[in-house]
């Protein structure tokens, strides 16, 4: 008779397989049931086994006292769970025999088991049942044009868009502002620059100034900084070549009529869209100005790896053609017989110097309008976006309650559904108390406080609130008492709901993260207060991760020096110091490699040294510990930190208070009690005044090379305004 499989069960972290009689127990035979090269185990979202391979030195295979139920338990790095619930194991036994010598049925026995938990089938079913269990609720939706204003309660009499609303964007469409009732200035600043009055005789006449973009928000932004720049100086080079296009004329005699006018307006819609899209309120669009440059010069701006091509007769795309078929070409042209051929030549010449000067600006301002949330924004057209995400929250809000609506969980029923959050620092709260709250935020709150404090308000106002909004959000979604709330809050489209509501916070702190503004750092002691490590990126295939420590203190200055000691200095080259403000800086590891012996910081006992341009200096002593280990599959890194001889751990600012500090001088230098590292070099009074020294030479060589740029620049402006 035949050995078999009479049964087999799969869990997280073990397998268990019941054969039909007792098997082979000694642990060195090769048809030993307790022999790991004996099984093969698969599951594509194994933590060990995401290929096929046989059990490894992370299984343990015990057999019970009659040797018929054998038990494989897996003990993974750091605890984590091998098969994820609802994962397809496929299971493979060969050679193993029973203690009667009988052999496997068929040579070798392959089985797939399913992990207990959540699956895809079981989820789609539930969702399905959802789907029946309540109605699918409709309701009329109808969302006003993108800078419209809000509708009101009077519909025409068609049924169609409420007159409100079309007075509304009738009047954001002249005056170029977004209506807004609670703004009067912004109205009568954009009716001010809409129309310009003028006294004739005796009488006021108005004429209105049409504008290609918003100049207020709800938030008061508009365009600033490199966009208002690009944009003042893109019209005002539209206003010229447009009336020298108007005037141009083709000097080939051959030359098709039809294509003659088809070029000229081509080029006059490329010229057109570009300062209108430098306009655009908000950020312009980089792909619709990178795309029109490229069609009217056949230049792209993110890929002129040789410079700008200014030479007219070079140039290619709408103008380049352009030229070709009016033979306008200003080298050897045959066509150029007299004064007014020579002058068209000119005004072709002009229009091309304009349009490559101004791609010039744009490739120089280019990355202050790629959106992403390390980057720094301007404050007026960030307003704008801010502006548009707080709309957007508020709409997530209502579909919410919607969504609510539609699994039976009325506005009576929220107001009395209590939600208990699993982290117990945050109290109790009622639903729809939690929707209110982030509703008031967003439609009140967070706009005064842009508008009244400014930059200075979101570090220390906006940001802190956002995130204990996006975390009671996250805490709802999955509260403590979950068992005894509704049925229909459970259902996957409420999760899917709260899902979107917690990402569109996270969107708002990206946002308000890019004009995030610190308080100056005030004259105060120089001091170090705590310190906290984060792997901010994970790894690349060699293996290498971006470590970031921050040290929080008091009395930063933007040109400090920052060293760290162990038992040598750590070379100064393979990190990086950022300076983010008087009571945080940053020591940046970008290509860090976690290693017994690492080339940058190792693990053990630090200290860094922070010195201040007028000499004064602190220091700090710290454990550093770097560890790899997988996650769901994947490769992680774990970084920890500790100052030594404090109970601060997490460099929260709540935290600080309780770390202790070492503030010292040139003067008075001396170490902290209880210290065992090696003792840093001393530095000396003449080393800081060298470090200063240094530190004012480049600062004066950075200076001397601006210089020299902006002196090159007006040569050159010069030289083509003589032209």
């Amino acid at each position: 008779m035949s050995l078999r499989v009479m049964n087999c069960t799969v869990s997280t972290n073990s397998i268990t397989i019941t054969f039909s009689e007792a098997v082979v127990s000694t642990s060195a035979g090769s048809t030993s049931a307790v022999n790991p090269a004996n099984y093969t185990v698969f599951d594509p979202g194994s933590v060990d086994y995401s290929q096929p391979q046989s059990l490894g030195s992370n299984a343990n295979l015990q057999l019970d006292a009659n040797s018929l139920y054998l038990v494989i338990n897996f003990s993974p790095s750091l605890g984590t769970t091998e098969f994820q619930p609802g994962d397809w194991v496929h299971i493979t036994i060969n050679n193993v025999q029973s203690k009667t010598l009988d052999a496997l049925e068929g040579g070798q026995i392959s089985l797939v088991r399913q992990v207990p938990g959540k699956s895809e089938a079981k989820r789609i079913t539930r969702d399905v049942e959802d789907a029946v269990t309540y109605p699918i609720l409709t309701e009329q939706v109808s969302f006003p044009r993108s800078g419209g204003g809000p509708a009101t309660g009077f519909s025409s009499s068609q049924g169609g868009v409420a007159i409100g609303q079309s007075a509304a964007l009738a009047i954001g469409d002249v005056l170029g502002w977004k209506v807004s009732s609670t703004d009067p200035k912004g109205f009568v600043g954009a009716l001010t620059q809409a129309f310009t009055l003028t006294d004739v005789e005796g009488h006021v006449e108005s004429s209105w100034n049409p504008r290609t973009f918003a100049v207020q928000t709800d938030l008061g932004g508009g365009i600033t900084g490199a966009q208002a720049s690009l944009y003042t100086r893109a019209k005002d080079a539209l206003d010229q070549s447009l009336s020298l296009l108007d005037g141009l004329y083709p000097l080939d005699p051959d030359a098709d009529p039809e294509y003659v006018k088809a070029l000229r307006e081509m080029a006059r819609s490329q010229m057109t869209e570009i300062v209108k899209e430098f306009g655009a309120v908000g950020l312009p669009s980089i792909l619709r100005i990178d795309t029109y440059f490229e069609i009217l010069l056949g230049q792209h701006p993110s890929r002129n790896f040789n410079g700008v091509q200014f030479d007219p007769d070079l140039i290619r795309g709408t103008l380049g053609k352009l030229r070709d078929t009016y033979g306008i070409t200003f080298r050897g042209n045959p066509f150029n017989n007299s004064i007014e051929d020579e002058q068209d030549i000119t005004n072709f010449r002009v229009i091309s110097d304009y349009m490559t000067s101004l791609m010039q600006s744009w490739i120089a301002n280019r990355e202050f309008f790629i959106v992403a949330p390390n980057r720094v924004a301007f404050f007026g057209t960030q307003l704008v976006l801010i502006s548009r995400q707080l709309n957007v929250i508020s709409e997530t809000v209502d579909e919410l309650r919607f969504t609510l609506d539609s699994v039976f969980i009325g506005p009576n029923e929220r107001q009395t559904l209590l939600l208990k959050f699993s982290d117990h620092h945050l109290s109790p709260m009622f639903l729809e108390d939690v929707l209110v709250e982030i509703e008031r935020f967003v439609k009140d709150e967070g706009p005064r406080l842009l508008r009244d404090g400014g930059k200075i308000s979101i570090t220390n106002n906006i940001l802190p609130v956002v995130k204990s909004l996006r975390h009671m959000v996250q805490q709802a979604h999955d509260p403590e008492n979950m068992r005894s709330l509704p049925d229909g809050f459970k259902t996957a489209r409420v999760r899917h709901a709260l899902d979107d509501l917690h990402d569109q916070l996270g969107e708002l702190i990206k946002l308000t993260t890019q004009v995030e503004q610190q308080v100056p750092f005030p004259l105060g002691e120089l001091e170090i207060t705590g310190i906290k490590a984060e792997a901010i990126s994970g790894p690349s295939a060699s293996g290498v991760y971006t470590i970031v420590l921050s040290f929080f203190g008091g009395g930063f200055s933007p040109w400090l020096r920052l060293i760290i000691h162990s038992d040598g200095a750590v070379p100064e080259p393979s990190y990086k110091v950022d300076f983010v403000s008087a009571e945080r800086i940053n020591v940046i590891f970008s290509a860090f490699v976690i290693s017994d012996t690492n080339p940058t910081i190792s693990n053990g006992e630090h200290e860094v040294t922070v010195i201040n341009p007028d000499g004064e200096l602190a220091k700090l002593a710290f454990t550093f510990n770097a560890t790899s280990n997988r996650k769901d599959g994947r490769e992680a890194a774990t970084v920890t930190v500790t100052p030594i001889n404090t109970g601060f751990s997490d460099g929260s600012a709540d935290s600080a208070a309780s770390a202790a500090s070492y503030v010292s001088t040139p003067a008075a230098a001396s170490e902290p009690a209880g210290r065992v590292l090696p003792v840093s070099p001393a530095v000396s009074e003449a080393g800081l005044i060298a470090a200063i020294l240094s530190q004012l030479e480049t600062m004066q060589k950075s200076h001397d090379v601006a210089i020299e740029r902006l002196e090159r620049k007006i040569t050159n402006l010069t030289s083509r305004l003589k032209a």
